[in-house]
């Protein structure tokens, strides 16, 4: 068969692809791996396979803010058309120290031009009021923003993009792409167990690996950044006591660590309940290869994750913890800040990838991009080709 469109890579912004591109097209495919047992078998690797991701509105500019915007007003319809629910909407609160009040004014106007609904703390201590059980330094100022803010369930929002791909003769194929190259007219994709598919239109959304094996003849400009974050394991009556927890994102910027984020304890498929905080950490590194990478996932070392451990303390003083481990994560960065999405080469190979650490929260807007770009080759109404214009290896 030959697809109208195959996308490559079944993460969030893949699936997201995927779904709109199967409202307006038939013979679809979506190829990418299924979620591996163990990191041994893995070839590639998602920082997606978790429970628990921060949903905020406000973003760091009017771009970011719209797409955050514009994905979490999508997840209603998605929960009542697929049955599955994987948004909480408990609140996201984003709290600044002394030293960042210019993020503080921004924020307020950013929440102000699209109309986010905000509740404002002046100090620590008024910072009880949104949350008994947070404790943060008496300068500091926080933000709390109201429903649809919380968080959502990567791995169930993947489910329901999948499902409705499917519900509209969408394919999927669990495997994993090991070239993609021009075959006269059609764009020939090749699998690593020998499997053959061809398409007039292929998108590229397998993040992190999108420069690797053989799926772009020339190279997009990624920063790979290595991220910890720590797993605690709580009993179900401390994550009772905690529920009421919003998301949180902590805007400190210390030597030993910045940049904190934390989401309530949460149920994971293993039938415990864990707390996850992750942060930019001085032992995070920049990968410049496939294997620095796979080594990352697939073999661990000791790092020092004491200083979290000691930034939770402060933040959360009477949390009760049975047991504690590190969960590995990997983010893409691109060189403006924004997710790459467009053309790669005679508008038969397209890129959606780059999520800059906010793809969780902004992917379903991100697939409606990608997808309006492939099909009407232009952008959604507010959204400009200068912010999402990939940019290539050898220009730098």
């Amino acid at each position: 068969m030959i697809y109208n469109t195959i996308i490559i890579g079944r993460g969030l912004i893949g699936s997201a692809t995927a779904k709109y591109i199967s409202r307006s097209q038939k013979n679809v495919a979506l190829i990418g791996p299924d979620e591996a047992t163990t990191a041994k078998e893995k070839i590639v690797f998602a920082s997606h396979y978790d429970q628990a991701r921060i949903q905020g509105i406000v973003g760091k500019d009017a771009v970011t803010t719209m797409l955050n915007q514009q994905s979490a007003n999508e997840y209603a319809s998605l929960e009542k058309e697929t049955g599955i629910i994987f948004h909480t909407k408990e609140g996201c609160l984003t709290v600044f120290p002394e030293h960042a009040i210019e993020y503080f004014d921004n924020f307020k106007q950013l929440a102000k031009k699209f109309d986010v609904k905000l509740s404002f703390f002046e100090n620590g201590d008024s910072l009880k009021k949104c949350n008994a059980y947070f404790n943060f330094p008496s300068l500091s100022k926080g933000v709390y923003e109201h429903s649809p803010a919380g968080h959502i369930n990567p791995r169930l929002l993947i489910q329901v993009q999948e499902k409705v791909f499917k519900k509209n003769a969408g394919e999927i194929f669990n495997k994993t792409v090991k070239e993609i190259y021009r075959e006269k007219d059609l764009q020939k994709v090749t699998t690593f167990d020998g499997q053959t598919f061809y398409a007039k239109k292929i998108i590229v959304a397998a993040g992190a690996f999108s420069n690797f094996f053989n799926l772009l003849k020339e190279k997009v400009a990624l920063k790979l950044k290595s991220e910890s974050t720590i797993w605690l394991k709580v009993n179900e009556n401390e994550a009772l006591r905690l529920q009421s927890l919003p998301s949180l994102l902590y805007k400190i910027n210390e030597p030993e660590v910045q940049d904190i984020y934390l989401v309530q304890p949460v149920k994971y498929p293993d039938g415990n309940f864990y707390l996850k905080i992750g942060a930019n950490i001085p032992e995070d590194t920049y990968f410049t290869n496939l294997a620095e990478i796979q080594q990352w996932f697939k073999y661990k070392r000791e790092i020092n994750i004491s200083s979290l451990r000691s930034a939770l303390q402060l933040i959360l003083p009477g949390l009760s913890v049975s047991d504690c481990f590190e969960k590995r994560c990997i983010v893409c960065y691109t060189l403006h800040g924004k997710p790459y999405i467009g053309p790669i080469e005679d508008k038969s190979l397209y890129i959606a990838a780059g999520g800059n650490g906010y793809a969780a929260m902004s992917s379903d807007a991100l697939g409606k991009i990608a997808a309006t770009v492939l099909i009407e080759n232009d952008f959604p109404n507010g959204f400009f080709e200068k912010d999402f214009k990939p940019v290539f290896e050898k220009g730098f």
